[in-house]
């Protein structure tokens, strides 16, 4: 996934009319900036900080992923990331994060023009050194997408077998699931997996008598749909309507005994997302069902 960012200004922010700096010496205007989207402007701080990157280095880790398009989760890291070969071991310097490893040719391509790794190294390089819940995140991602296939990961995380964060990366590919089709459900099923929950199918389809419809979560031992709700904005009115006439069709259905709907304030949080399940009827681990009561 591509976004088009605008061109970074290695400057004074006095120069500017209106400037937002990225780091020491270098800013870009407020309205390009206020223009980007979060993946934007993660990109454009990465190449504005390679632009600046005075040794060798091949653009790595959550600063390849922004490079690739990857879905990011967690506190930001404004840093670039990079693989030094020459290095022997990982040195953090200013907004520079320098990693040793080796690389292989086919580890390294060319994203606008700049020296990255490549898709599968920089997903296997994430699964390693990233939380759980962001390995996951990115793994959903590219299964969904068909980008990888579990295969290929699994071979590639079985090449470092043994290695710092491999038990976690091994972890993260086991749960991870095409299913999941946004990042939202992604951390979702993290969450639910600190529950205690049952496991959820994904992607199920119902027959109501308004039409054939799918949801995020289905629970078919309690009868309970889950919904992520990041399907309408909240300024929609019409999508508002449509998607409230959805809903009432799903608990029409005879199967279907209760509805839990949460956003990412309850995905990334499991007291609150403990609260919305034991409501709509979802058994959790005790602890949390007590918090949920």
């Amino acid at each position: 996934m591509e976004i088009s960012t605008p061109a970074v200004l290695t400057a004074l922010p006095s120069t500017l009319a209106d400037p937002v700096r990225l780091f020491h010496g270098t800013a870009v205007e407020r309205r390009e900036w206020s223009a980007l989207p979060p993946l934007g402007r993660r990109q454009l701080v990465v190449r504005a900080r390679a632009a600046t990157l005075q040794a060798d280095g091949v653009v790595s880790h959550r600063s390849a992923a922004a490079l690739w398009g990857l879905p990011d989760h967690g506190r930001p890291d404004w840093r670039l990331h990079v693989i030094d070969r020459r290095a022997t071991k990982t040195h953090s310097g200013r907004g520079v994060v320098r990693h040793a490893g080796r690389l292989a040719d086919d580890e390294v391509v060319v994203l606008d023009g700049l020296r990255t790794t490549s898709l599968l190294r920089t997903v296997v390089d994430l699964a390693h050194t990233s939380t759980f819940t962001l390995a996951v995140v990115v793994l959903d991602h590219v299964l969904h997408g068909g980008h990888l296939d579990h295969a290929t990961l699994a071979s590639a995380l079985a090449d470092r077998r043994g290695r710092r964060g491999s038990r976690r990366a091994a972890s993260a590919l086991a749960f991870a699931d095409a299913a999941a089709e946004s990042p939202g459900e992604s951390i979702s099923r993290v969450t639910l997996r600190q529950l205690g929950a049952a496991p959820p199918v994904l992607q199920q389809e119902f027959a109501t008598d308004a039409g054939l419809f799918r949801v995020d979560f289905w629970w078919p031992g309690s009868g309970v749909i889950g919904e992520f709700d990041g399907r309408v904005k909240y300024d929609d009115r019409d999508g508002l309507w449509t998607e409230k006439r959805r809903e009432d069709a799903l608990r029409r259905s005879r199967e279907v005994r209760g509805f839990a709907r949460w956003g990412m304030a309850e995905a990334e949080d499991p007291g609150r997302l403990a609260a919305v399940l034991v409501t709509a009827g979802l058994p959790v681990r005790r602890g949390w069902a007590q918090r949920g009561s």
